[in-house]
């Protein structure tokens, strides 16, 4: 279901996960909900709803335990408080496979009491399970770090070592060839030793013009084929689908593309063991955010801004939470098959976003003074290559919107390491809006006009 998971589809969930509650819960129960900082989901009458985790003053922490261990301990802190039950929607699920001495307590100490596919997973907490031998019979010491909560070895890596705590990252490259970008790997991989040095990465190509079928091993890494039928997207996915359960053994996933130098580059220099660093445990994904001048509609979602594809930085939890890079897939529903009005009349985008991706595409300034580098003419012989790229265009605002709907935050990376410069990673205010993240960046500050775009200036 996360795959295909939009705005719409998330407060279907929210409310079925209200309904499940209600029949199976008590009233008056104090009810812990994973919430990933989401205030509807706590919005439960008759209840008791908390969020979890959370901090003293009881709202969400804004990060994920760092492992088992911590995520035992504050279970049985908010148990001393008066929890009686564990809620993990269906987007929160990933908590049962990524800490799995956590999932092994649970299910070992207390009572699973539903566990509903596409709704959520609730345990009814033991009143008795407070002490540190209980904790110690479920194989979880209380006082000291369990061991990693996933142990698979990675590709070509020796085993991780107990208690590491070198940021590991995957590093997923698309590709269609090298002959366009020859030098787009080496160039990724001297970025990394240049600016991230510490970093433990693996890297997964995926080469879209050799066939799906195809798998290389390389030293930390693989090469695999694609099928370009989604260009990067499906690539992205691809990769996931290869990697299976190991990517819990990483604490981001980066991904990237061959050309991620051919336009703006200047923020990739933003990148820093210190800002990678600041973001292993928290809901966000971390890149360069574009915007458009005005607001844009595609199906029901207004949206204005997104993050680059060709390079941004996600979460494990993120990544499994998404379900699929690919949010369409076939371009029928968009596409007129005309050159001279390449879009639809019924299809399901404002006018202004089909304009702004035709003058895009073709050469044209969109009102921010840049070009795109690869533009061409929109004959009957280019527009294949026209709407194949549209629908890529299409797939790279939907990340961010889908993003947005599960809870994590788009953080432009130049704005990030701005705050990074002033205050530590605990006070940074994660919570800030995209406009005020561009009007705040020391570099390359951006004031949109608010009169064109008051009445959606939070999309």
């Amino acid at each position: 279901m996360a795959g295909t998971l939009s705005a719409d589809a998330y407060r279907e969930v929210v409310a079925r996960v209200r309904d499940c509650v209600r029949l199976h819960v008590p009233p008056r129960s104090v009810v812990l909900i994973a919430t990933r900082g989401d205030e509807e989901l706590v919005r439960l009458d008759g209840y008791r709803a908390w969020h979890f985790p959370q901090t003293e003053t009881g709202v969400y922490a804004g990060h994920h335990p760092a492992g088992s261990a911590e995520a035992i301990a504050h279970l049985r802190d908010l148990q001393e408080q008066g929890a009686q039950y564990l809620v993990f929607p269906c987007t929160a699920t990933w908590w049962l496979e990524y800490y799995r001495e956590f999932a092994a307590y649970l299910s070992t100490v207390h009572m699973l009491k539903v566990s509903t596919d596409g709704v959520c997973v609730i345990y009814e907490l033991d009143e008795s399970a407070g002490t540190d031998s209980q904790a110690k019979d479920a194989g979880c010491e209380p006082e000291s770090e369990p061991p990693s909560a996933v142990e698979a070895i990675p590709l070509m890596r020796p085993p991780m070592r107990p208690q590491a705590r070198v940021p590991r990252v995957l590093s997923v490259v698309a590709r269609f060839g090298a002959a366009a970008y020859p030098g787009a790997e080496q160039d990724l991989d001297d970025l990394f030793e240049r600016r991230m040095p510490a970093i433990d990465r693996t890297a997964i190509v995926v080469d879209n013009s050799l066939p799906r079928t195809f798998v290389q091993e390389r030293q930390a890494g693989a090469l695999l084929g694609g099928d370009n039928s989604a260009r990067e997207f499906s690539a992205f996915d691809r990769a996931v689908d290869f990697v299976g359960s190991d990517i819990w053994s990483y604490d981001l996933v980066h991904f990237a593309t061959s050309a991620f130098k051919a336009l703006y580059t200047a923020y990739l220099d933003r990148f820093s063991g210190e800002v990678i660093a600041s973001i292993i445990g928290r809901p966000v994904c971390l890149g360069h955010i574009d915007c458009y001048n005005e607001a844009i509609s595609v199906r029901t979602f207004h949206s204005q801004h997104w993050i680059r594809s060709c390079f941004f930085v996600l979460p494990p939890a993120d990544v499994k939470a998404l379900g699929r890079f690919v949010s369409v897939a076939d371009g029928s529903r968009f596409f007129s098959g005309d050159p001279a009005e390449p879009f639809r009349r019924d299809a399901p985008l404002s006018p202004n976003y089909r304009r702004y991706i035709t003058t895009w595409l073709t050469g044209g300034d969109i009102g921010q003074g840049v070009e795109w580098h690869s533009s061409f003419e929109l004959t009957r012989e280019t527009l294949p290559a026209f709407e194949h790229k549209a629908l890529s265009i299409l797939n790279e605002q939907l990340l961010g919107i889908r993003l947005r709907a599960l809870g994590c935050r788009l953080i432009d990376v130049t704005w990030l390491s701005t705050m990074l410069r002033r205050r530590a990673a605990s006070e940074i205010p994660w919570n800030t809006g995209w406009r005020a993240q561009l009007a705040n960046r020391e570099d390359d500050a951006l004031i949109l006009d608010d009169r064109r775009t008051a009445l959606l200036s939070t999309v």
